[in-house]
């Protein structure tokens, strides 16, 4: 598949300078940074942190989620800091 990418004069440079120190193609430098950058967008998408960052913060103001899963984390929350009455 052939994709055009527009890289600012500064992203170019820095491109083309670790491609001749590296060795390697521009276009393989590309093709690695495009898979590693989808593979950590995809992890961080599914940490326990952002699956339940709604929850987190907002201490005894926040409101009971519908989700029987989240239903279940909020009430340990309130419970282990005293929410719970």
């Amino acid at each position: 598949m052939t994709l055009s990418v527009r890289l600012s004069s500064e992203e170019e440079s820095l491109l083309d300078m670790t491609a001749r120190r590296l060795g390697r193609s521009k276009s393989e430098l590309a093709r690695q940074a495009v898979y590693e950058l989808c593979q950590r967008l995809i992890r961080e998408e599914q940490s326990p942190y952002t699956m339940g960052k709604d929850l987190f913060d907002k201490g005894y103001l926040s409101v009971e989620p519908k989700d029987p899963l989240k239903q279940e984390i909020w009430k340990k929350l309130h419970v282990k800091h005293g929410y719970m009455d």
